[in-house]
C-alpha cells in the first residue's frame, strides 16, 4: 500500500522505506522496533498499536479550569496563586504582557514544560522575507511547550537511536528528520501513558489526543515572542543576539548543551539558533494571506515542513522570531546542514476529568 498524508510526509516515508536494512551511522531515517519489537509494523517509521483517543471535555480558558489543573499538577499554593495573577491578562501583543513568568511544570517522564497561556499575537513580519510579510493577527490556546530542546539524553531514555553528529547526552539531538520526531513524540507519549497525536500512516495530527506533538508555527512564533512584538524575543538589538542564542558567530561550528544561554520572557531556552526546530505544518509560501485566524493547522498538503529558530551556522536574520524556512522531511534536498536541525515538543494543557 502506498503512504497517503501530505507529500512532504509521503516523500519523507518512502525514503525511510528505501533505506530500510542500509548502514547509516549518521542520520538514520528509518527507525527499529523500539521497546516491544511488535510495536513496529513491517515497512512504516511509525509506531503501530491501538490506541484510544480521548479528547478532553473541557477548554483551557476559564479560571475554574485552571485551578483544578494546577491543584493537580502543582499543590503549591504560592503556585497556584501566581499562576492565577499571571493569567487575569491572556492577551500578549505587548512586550509588557510578559512580565510574569508563567509556571513550568514537571511532566512524568521528568521533563520541563513551560505553561504558555492563551493570547493573541501579530505573526509575520512586514520587514521580513516575502514569505513573512502578510502579517496577521493570530490567537492560540494555552499549551505545555518543552522548556528545553530535545536532547540527545531523551533518546537514549526511550531508547531510541541517537542520529547525531555532535555527540554529548546534555546536546540537542540532530540530523532528525521531521518523520523521526514524529516518532519520538509518539514514543514519549506512550512511555507516560498518553494518547499518541500521529497517525502512523498518514502523518495526521490529532490535537485533541493528549499526548506530544511539534508545535504548529503560529504556537512556535508566538512562544518564542514570549509577548514582544520585535525582531527577537528579547528585543530588536542584534548585538545581544549572542546572549539568548548559538549562531554562526558565536557557536564555533557547533551545537551546545541546552540551556546555557538566556531565556525569554517565558522561561524558553534556545528559541533563538543552537538547532533550527521542526514544526508540525506543512510549508506554504503564501499560507499566511488565508490563514485561519484561530489556531492556524497549515496547509493540508505540501512537499516540505517548517523549521523555525536558526541554528548554531546560521547568521543572525535567520534566527528572528518571524523568519520562516521549509525543508523536505527526510533530508532529500537539505538547505541546513543536516546537524543543524532538531525540535522540540508540545502538548495539551492537562484538565482533570
Amino acid at each position: 500500500m502506498k503512504p497517503q498524508g501530505p507529500v512532504a510526509f509521503r516523500q519523507g516515508k518512502e525514503l525511510a522505506e528505501r533505506q530500510k536494512g542500509a548502514e547509516v551511522k549518521h542520520f538514520p531515517v528509518c527507525y527499529p522496533p523500539l521497546r516491544q519489537p511488535n510495536e513496529l509494523a513491517e515497512g512504516s517509521v511509525f509506531l503501530k498499536k491501538s490506541r484510544k483517543v480521548c479528547p478532553w471535555g473541557a477548554s483551557f480558558g476559564g479560571r475554574g479550569a485552571i485551578y483544578q489543573f494546577l491543584v493537580e499538577i502543582a499543590p503549591c499554593g504560592l503556585m497556584l496563586a501566581i499562576f492565577l495573577s499571571f493569567v487575569g491578562c491572556q492577551k500578549n501583543n505587548h512586550a509588557g504582557s510578559s512580565a510574569r513568568l508563567p509556571p513550568t511544570i514537571t511532566t512524568k517522564g521528568g521533563l520541563e514544560m513551560v505553561l504558555v497561556p492563551t493570547g493573541s499575537f501579530q505573526m509575520g513580519s512586514p520587514g521580513g522575507k516575502e514569505d513573512e510579510r502578510s502579517v496577521h493577527t493570530v490567537t492560540v490556546d494555552s499549551f505545555l511547550m518543552d522548556k528545553y530542546e530535545v536532547t540527545q539524553a531523551e533518546f537514549d531514555r526511550l531508547q531510541l537511536p541517537n542520529p547525531s553528529h555532535f555527540k554529548g547526552p546534555t546536546l540537542p539531538v540532530e540530523q532528525v528528520t521531521w518523520v523521526q520526531a514524529a516518532v519520538y513524540c509518539n514514543a514519549r507519549s506512550k512511555a507516560e501513558g498518553l494518547t499518541p497525536c500521529y497517525n502512523e500512516d498518514t502523518a495526521a495530527c490529532d490535537f485533541q489526543a493528549d499526548g506530544y506533538r511539534l508545535p504548529t508555527e503560529a504556537e512556535w512564533e508566538y512562544a518564542c515572542r514570549a509577548g514582544t512584538d520585535s525582531d527577537f524575543g528579547f528585543g530588536s538589538d542584534v548585538r545581544k543576539l549572542g546572549d539568548y542564542g548559538w549562531l554562526a558567530d558565536n557557536s564555533s561550528k557547533k551545537t551546545h548543551p541546552v540551556g546555557e544561554k538566556r531565556p525569554n520572557a517565558w522561561g524558553l531556552f534556545d528559541m533563538h539558533g543552537n538547532v533550527a526546530e521542526w514544526c508540525n505544518d506543512v510549508y506554504d509560501k503564501d499560507y499566511y494571506r488565508a490563514s485561519p485566524a484561530e489556531n492556524p493547522h497549515g496547509p493540508a498538503d505540501g512537499k516540505e515542513y517548517v523549521l523555525r529558530g536558526g541554528s548554531w551556522k546560521s547568521p543572525a536574520e535567520a534566527l528572528r522570531s518571524s523568519s520562516r524556512l521549509a525543508e523536505s522531511p527526510g533530508f532529500s534536498d537539505a538547505c541546513l546542514a543536516r546537524d543543524a536541525i532538531g525540535f522540540r515538543c508540545v502538548r495539551k494543557v492537562p484538565i482533570s476529568q
